[in-house]
């Protein structure tokens, strides 16, 4: 039985005709795949020297560099599961994400270390530490925190009995956050995602030698990408943190193509256009206008440089791109492919934008069904909630409840119920209506109102608080806070300090950007809160600012 693996498959590849073209490029450094898998098997047998459990779970604490790529295929080299980690969480986030998903192996980026070496001795089952400096292709120099091991003499490192354990049945964690804002570790095995992201059947393999069926064997795929004649880089904007930007990368890797990332703490527009002309990037994904309206700008600016002309695809998961970006590249790149997808973690994709704005076509596993669980008639304004059939993840670490809320059958088929509500059209188009929960999807990161409403009535002033989404034109949504207090009004609100509070126990992002004050939140008699008159008066509040 063939091993279909992403680890196996970046493997395979570095030993092929292949292993010479470029797998990573960071900056102006480039390693090949073959490169590639000789520095991961340091790591893969640094690991083995642990002697950890089978599939035991690896937190990746890093920015976008070559690093992220590196210790994934080094960890799946080893038969060990990668987990993503959010590099904007606080100190006791983190610690709830290692603790709750059971994380044997911390890899850091330096920039992290103080971070790390505060919570590590409240990490009850993180056994080892492995510290990468900073942007470094080959870091050159030391660690700070004595209780790890450098990424650098491990990728320099040359296996003595290392044995490479890849399977089918290995495991990627993607961490995403539950409606509490506790993270969840959705379970994909390697070859499910390897199939539903069709990593051996699209793109070029399709395009250009005309592949429609799942090949029989891994060596059979590897042969495949060897007749290709020569990869697409690509860039993705998004921290590989992300899951979106994770699968992407691993689809694209697994196709043969180079991935491109960026250094620097901050989003760059003009420096992405340097990067996407430089390496000739063919594929980018990013999220929404947080990236595409600075992108545009840059590229009025630089008319005449011609910098996207490589640009074949552009996409943006996450949140959608407005008709004014998208125009705006169309501009410059007319025959530019754009689209919005419409998935998330636990069901990577189940939509795919059309020229209306909120507007999607289903994939071929898509249903769209009502209370009952009976397909929405297209063109009924029936509500329904979309489910995504397919290849999906075999459920939530550790959380058999929330997995069987989540991944069940339906008259004997696996899917996902998504949580998005949304009608059908008369001609089969989905009508998106919004999340099914209280998440706000603010510039692609989410933000769960119940937990930004527990820290906000934890401050001194506050006895009670709901939280909403308001428009925001570059980010999609801003996160905004309605508080209730004794003798409470905008006079007197301390906004600052109550950020100030929330800044302690929650990421920036999640901290509230607007924070109003109100007599009564008019909650229902069971406590249930109004969300619709809270908007109205969040909205009201802001106007008036």
């Amino acid at each position: 039985m063939s091993c279909w693996n992403f680890a196996e498959a970046i493997y395979q590849l570095a030993n092929s005709d292949w292993g010479d073209k470029p797998a990573l490029i960071h900056a102006d450094n480039s390693i090949s795949y073959k490169e590639l898998v000789q520095r991961a098997e340091g790591i893969a047998d640094y690991l083995d020297t642990l002697e950890l459990p089978a599939g035991s779970h690896v937190g990746h604490y890093l920015r976008n560099t070559n690093a992220y790529m590196e210790s994934f295929v080094g960890a799946g080299l080893a038969g060990h599961s990668h987990v993503n980690v959010n590099f904007r969480y606080t100190d006791e986030e983190l610690t709830d994400l290692c603790n709750g998903l059971d994380i044997r192996v911390l890899v850091y980026d330096s920039e992290f270390a103080d971070i790390v070496a505060a919570i590590q001795p409240k990490l009850t089952e993180t056994r080892a530490f492995i510290e990468v400096n900073g942007d470094a292709v080959f870091a050159s120099g030391g660690k700070v925190n004595d209780f790890a091991v450098a990424l650098s003499d491990l990728q320099a490192r040359r296996p003595d009995n290392y044995q490479r354990r890849t399977s089918s049945d290995d495991l990627v964690l993607i961490a995403t956050g539950g409606t509490t804002g506790l993270p969840k570790g959705t379970q994909w095995r390697h070859e499910d995602m390897f199939r539903k992201t069709q990593t051996a059947t699209g793109n070029a393999l399709k395009l250009i030698l005309g592949i429609e069926e799942h090949p029989a064997t891994m060596e059979e795929h590897v042969a495949n990408v060897n007749k290709l004649p020569g990869g697409m880089p690509f860039l993705s904007l998004s921290p590989l943190m992300h899951g979106a930007a994770l699968i992407t990368a691993l689809m694209m890797m697994g196709q043969g193509n180079s991935v491109v990332t960026l250094p620097g703490r901050r989003f760059d527009a003009d420096a992405t256009l340097d990067a996407i002309k430089r390496h000739g990037v063919g594929c980018m994904v990013l999220v929404g206008d947080a990236f595409a309206m600075p992108l545009t700008e840059a590229l009025e600016r630089r008319t005449d440089e011609k910098t996207i002309d490589s640009l074949l695809m552009l996409v943006s998961s996450g949140a959608a791109m407005s008709d004014a970006s998208k125009n705006t590249f169309l501009k410059h790149k007319p025959d530019l492919f754009m689209m919005d997808t419409l998935g998330s973690s636990e069901a990577i994709g189940y939509g795919i934008s059309t020229p209306e704005a909120g507007v999607f076509s289903p994939l071929p596993t898509t249903r769209v069904l009502d209370e009952d669980l009976k397909d929405v008639v297209p063109g009924s304004d029936t509500i329904g909630m979309i489910y995504s059939g397919g290849f999906s993840p075999i459920g939530y670490y550790k959380e058999p409840e929330k997995s069987a809320e989540t991944f069940f059958e339906i008259n004997g088929t696996r899917f996902v119920k998504t949580g998005d509500r949304c009608t059908v059209r008369d001609d089969g188009m989905i009508v998106l209506l919004g999340r099914d929960s209280t998440v706000i999807n603010t510039g692609g990161e989410k933000v769960y109102t119940v937990e930004v409403e527990t820290v906000l009535v934890q401050h001194p002033t506050i006895t009670d608080a709901l939280v909403v989404g308001l428009p925001h034109e570059r980010f999609g949504k801003q996160v905004v806070a309605v508080v209730e207090g004794p003798a409470l009004s905008d006079a007197n609100l301390d906004v600052a300090g109550i950020q100030a509070h929330c800044r302690e126990h929650l990421a920036d992002y999640k901290v509230p950007k607007l924070i109003f004050a109100i007599d009564d939140l008019k909650r229902a008699p069971n406590g249930k809160p109004d969300y619709p008159f809270v908007t109205d008066y969040a909205e009201t509040q802001a106007a008036a600012c």
